[in-house]
């Protein structure tokens, strides 16, 4: 099932591509005629579908979501995928979500980024995708009423595609193969088919290795700063929407610019690759760490209170302490300080809970480091 959630995941990222083309051009103006009608919940949001042009034509605005629902339509007839835009506060009740997708919306909202499942409840077996929609400055014509924020998950895409119907056509494929009486046109498809799927293959790998680099850290490997403050911000927003707990820890190793000084930079180097090596063992699948600053990591713990945040500031404060990193066939010893701070009623912003976290950890450093410090 690997290739077909491969599958199902590239024509999401296509759909949410195409989406926000539409959306940051305003949307789509097509001619009233054959069948075309206007999309009348748009005006329920204060926008007027319809535009009149100089000698009586009539084009209408095709927004993301009606978009996306008359590409399902023509997926359906060309290969049987379909997909489905969602939400648990949809504007047309035509988006309502089923069960599957109900659930899925639900599990984004805390946190988690995709949704499988094989469906054998219909006439044919069903691979069911899902995966979530975030608010985008150009969303906020039509979704603002509805008290959406940049960065909010307002809904999610599932793409669903008949399982059955693509062993069929494998098996087609072997056939028509198989007979000389076609091998001609075979071919051709075939090698049409490969370029394609190279080409599409390479665009993928390109763009997953692009968005990597751009949410890395190139020593450590850990997810930069750009990063690690955005997931916070997400995160910030989520406990606060959904009353939740969220605690942070700084870490800064001690006494760094003397290793550096000491042992040369390239030593300074590997204890920065040690510690991020190391200290992802401690946390649980959810937490988020990343290097922020030349010694200083940031770690976001969703859904923890200070005891439980304080416990894996300590223990990742322990096994650096207590396993040294070699240089020259000798061990050197290594502590770092810790700093928490967990999210409060009158926070606004990230900005607070860094202050604090910030303040946590000078509080360590003076009280003698190779600490954990909460404020």
């Amino acid at each position: 099932m690997d290739t077909v959630k491969d599958e199902a995941a590239s024509i999401f990222e296509i759909i949410v591509q195409t989406r926000i083309w539409n959306a940051r051009h305003g949307g789509v103006f097509v001619e009233k005629k054959g069948g075309v009608e206007s999309n009348e919940y748009l005006r329920q949001v204060g926008i007027e579908p319809d535009v009149k042009c100089e000698g009586g034509r009539i084009f209408t605005m095709r927004n993301p979501a009606l978009m996306t629902k008359e590409l399902s339509g023509l997926a359906r007839e060309k290969s049987g995928v379909t997909f489905h835009i969602t939400s648990l506060n949809p504007i047309n009740p035509g988006n309502k979500p089923d069960d599957f997708e109900k659930r899925a919306l639900e599990q984004f909202e805390l946190g988690r980024r995709e949704m499988i499942k094989v469906d054998r409840s219909g006439p044919e077996p069903l691979f069911r995708y899902m995966a979530p929609l975030f608010v985008e400055e150009s969303c906020l014509p039509c979704h603002k009423s509805q008290g959406y924020e940049i960065g909010d998950i307002r809904g999610g895409i599932s793409v669903n595609v008949p399982v059955s119907g693509l062993l069929r056509k494998m098996i087609m494929n072997r056939l028509v193969i198989a007979g000389l009486s076609i091998l001609t046109i075979a071919f051709l498809l075939g090698i049409l088919y490969s370029m394609v799927w190279k080409l599409v293959v390479k665009l993928n790998d390109s763009q997953n290795r692009l968005k990597e680099m751009s949410i890395t850290d190139e020593l450590t490997g850990l997810r930069n700063r750009r990063h690690i403050m955005q997931r916070l911000d997400e995160e910030f927003q989520r406990a606060r929407r959904m009353d939740k707990s969220l605690g942070i820890i700084m870490l800064d190793i001690d006494h760094f610019k003397r290793i550096n000084d000491e042992f040369g930079h390239r030593f300074g180097d590997v204890v920065l690759k040690t510690i991020a090596q190391r200290a992802p063992a401690m946390l649980r699948e959810y937490d988020l760490l990343g290097r922020i600053g030349g010694e200083e990591f940031l770690i976001v713990s969703p859904d923890t209170d200070v005891d439980e945040t304080a416990i894996i500031a300590e223990r990742i404060r322990r096994i650096i302490g207590e396993q040294g990193v070699l240089h020259d066939g000798r061990e050197v010893k290594i502590t770092v300080s810790a700093g928490i701070t967990m999210l409060k009623e009158e926070d606004r912003g990230i900005d607070a809970l860094l202050s604090r976290v910030d303040k946590a950890l000078y509080k360590a450093k003076q009280e003698g480091r190779d600490r954990v410090a909460v404020l």
